[in-house]
Parts: structure tokens; sequence; C-alpha cells
């Protein structure tokens, strides 16, 4: 079922690891207004019926929006059963699977309630997070995980499952830290569990801590260790 987390935003999810007794989830998003009548989804997973009927009360989705071109996800499927607009980054449109029905830009506020903010060398070359303005939530993809059992990220807290895909870490740490100029009290992921007051604090120490990072880089060096071929991957 979708669950709320502040007044225009809902969420659903799936249940991962859940066998290895390491259960989190991976999320979608659900904007509504009721002024507007928008009605948005972002980085859609596959909704059960009972998802599709409690969707459907708010009305139609008027659009899909996504952080990555890796959380495309069922945007092509809900797309045709609604007719609601897909609507990409203008910088991953060339190496987006789906085709879109628009673009948006850095700095865009999408219909009056989505700040799109461009986070580049973290987890992918290049993602956006969606800053909802009227609730103060910042919703990220793949930039950062919440809590999650499989990776050892305490809920309430934040953390990279692999830090061997992060292209660099110095360019990595600057661009979460330029998150912390906006103003947002949750903060929202694509995997893992979201922080649902003083988000804005636990980003900050994240970002601060000279010893967090020092445990980042080991576990980078690590990763290369075991996959050489990560360390090749950064250099193309």
């Amino acid at each position: 079922m979708l669950n709320r987390l502040s007044p225009h935003l809902l969420t659903w999810n799936e249940i991962h690891g859940a066998s290895r007794n390491q259960a989190y989830p991976w999320n979608s998003f659900f904007v509504h207004d009721d002024q507007t009548e928008l009605r948005i989804m972002i980085d859609p997973l596959p909704l059960s019926d009972a998802e599709i009927k409690q969707i459907e009360e708010f009305g139609i989705p008027t659009h899909i929006i996504l952080t990555c071109n890796y959380h495309e996800r069922s945007s092509a499927q809900l797309r045709q059963r609604w007719g609601c607009k897909v609507m990409l980054y203008e910088n991953h449109v060339q190496e987006a699977e789906i085709d879109s029905d628009g673009t948006f830009q850095d700095g865009d506020m999408l219909w009056n309630l989505l700040e799109v903010v461009r986070v580049p060398d973290v987890r992918h070359r290049e993602e956006v997070s969606f800053n909802l303005i009227l609730d103060g939530v910042l919703i990220v993809g793949d930039l950062l995980s919440g809590g999650r059992k499989d990776c050892g990220i305490p809920d309430g807290e934040i953390g990279f499952k692999d830090p061997a895909y992060l292209v660099d870490l110095a360019k990595a740490r600057r661009s979460l830290k330029a998150l912390l100029d906006l103003e947002f009290e949750i903060l929202c992921f694509g995997h893992g569990e979201p922080i649902l007051s003083k988000a804005k604090a636990v980003l900050r120490r994240f970002v601060e801590c000279d010893a967090i990072w020092e445990e980042v880089e080991r576990r980078r060096e690590e990763g290369f260790r075991l996959n050489p071929e990560l360390r090749n991957l950064h250099r193309t």
C-alpha cells in the first residue's frame, strides 16, 4: 500500500533481501496537489491492484519523472495504462530506453511543486534530485541510501552501498555538500528507509565528518581490489 510521508507525498516500495534476513525497501513516490490537479510519479516501481486503486482515488496520474535512467522501472507500462507524460532531465534523454514527452533542466521549478537539482559525480556521472518545496522533502535516487540492513546502514542514517561505484570521492563530497544549501526536513531515497525528521542535520554530519569519508575510501579501495574493472570504468 501507499504510505503518506508528508501532506503532498506518498510512497510505495518493494522489499528486497528478506530471504537473507536483510530486508530493505526500494522506493517510488507519488506527489499530488489538489489545487492544480497534478499527480506525479517519481521512479515508479510496479503497482499492485490495491495500490492502483489507491492512486486512482486521487485521480489519474498526469506525469512521470525520473532521478536517473536506471530508475525507468515501470514507467513505460504505467504511461500506457494512464496516458501520463514521461518527463526526463535533458542530459538523460540520449541514454534513456524510454521516449520522453518533454524535458526539464537543472534549476527548473516543475509545476510550482518540485525544484530540479542536478547532482553530478556521485553514484552516476549525473542525476537529479527533486526538492518538494511545499513539504520540505528532498527526494534522491541513487546518490545515497537510507537505512538498509544489507549494507549496515542503520535506520535514520545515510550511506553508500558500493563506494567503488562512486565516480570521484572529492567530487562526490562537494556535490553532496551543495545539497545543504536546500531547505528540507525529510530525506527520501531510491533505496533504503527515509529520514522523516532533521534530515538536513543527518546529511550535514555525513558530509562533514572526515572519519566517515576515510571509511568510504577504505571500502572503495577494497571494492577495486575485488573488482579491478570498476577502477577502469571511472577512467573512461
